[in-house]
């Protein structure tokens, strides 16, 4: 299992998008968009400084721990893009489509807002859930 740790807010992809005339996605470098681009390398980057390993080849099972600092989250489901888009440009894997299947959850942390990312290699672990009445 690798975990990592991402400190801040998490910031939402669907948030810096722009369309141009033909309706195609654009992500600007400059501007207030730029934002995005700068979570995505501050994400690989802490990344890089977290695990030392060899490029992962094979399918991950992916937990994301989201911890917001207060109750305003937004869509939660427009997070792991931002994510696992960081963890693509970091250069431990070599596509995001490895990331199968992606767990999320959301907690609030007022002191320490971040991200939990956990990795588990498809050849050593199985996922397994259950449901049940309360």
């Amino acid at each position: 299992m690798i975990k990592l740790i991402i400190p801040g807010r998490p910031i939402s992809k669907s948030n810096f998008k722009l369309y141009n005339k033909s309706g195609q996605t654009l992500m600007p470098v400059k501007g207030k968009y730029s934002k995005y681009v700068a979570y995505e390398n501050m994400i690989a980057g802490y990344i890089n400084s977290q695990y030392d390993g060899e490029i992962i080849e094979e399918n991950l099972i992916t937990v994301l721990k989201l911890y917001f600092p207060n109750k305003r989250i937004g869509d939660l489901h427009n997070y792991p893009k931002s994510i696992c888009d960081g963890i693509e440009k970091s250069g431990i894997i070599k596509n995001d489509k490895q990331l199968k299947p992606v767990l999320l959850f959301d907690f609030i942390d007022k002191e320490n807002p971040r991200v939990e990312i956990e990795l588990y290699k498809s050849s050593e672990f199985e996922v397994s859930y259950t449901i049940s009445k309360k």
